[in-house]
This record gives structure tokens, C-alpha cells and sequence, in this order.
């Protein structure tokens, strides 16, 4: 498996990267094998935690503390950068 392809799975999995990375990604998944099947794994892990969790909505706690732990990162990234 391709260690620098694996970072970019999830963004992939989610509809989070631009057509041309998508069409690069989706070339890379029809040559290799070993990505191509963590590529399976982890869409159906995605989809099984979809269908498990979608009835229950995050308790509001849980979704300030990610909401304010993204923004705490975003800052950080952009003093950074």
C-alpha cells in the first residue's frame, strides 16, 4: 500500500478532493491492488458506522467540543503557515 495515498483516502471517501486529485486517485486505485482494498475496508467501515449511527444524533457536548477543537486547529494551522 502507498503510504502518501492512504493520507489522501479519507478526503476521497468523503467527496473532499477537486476532480483532477479524484481522477488521480481513482487511476491509482485501478493499478494497485493493496490501496484498492484498503480503499474497500474503509468504505465499509464508513458505511457501517453510517447506517449505525445515523439515527442517533451527537449529544450537542460532544459537537462544541469537535466544533471548537476544529476551530483551535484551523488557528493553529494558519499561524503557522
Amino acid at each position: 500500500m502507498c503510504h502518501e495515498f492512504v493520507e489522501e483516502l479519507y478526503a476521497y471517501l468523503d467527496g473532499e478532493v477537486s476532480e483532477a486529485d479524484c481522477a488521480a486517485i481513482q487511476a491509482h486505485l485501478d493499478e494497485c491492488g493493496p490501496c484498492m482494498e484498503e480503499y474497500r475496508r474503509d468504505a465499509r467501515l464508513k458505511e457501517l458506522i453510517r447506517r449505525s449511527c445515523a439515527c442517533q444524533p451527537a449529544p450537542t457536548e460532544l459537537r462544541q467540543r469537535i466544533v471548537t477543537y476544529i476551530h483551535s486547529s484551523v488557528t493553529v494551522v494558519r499561524r503557522q503557515g
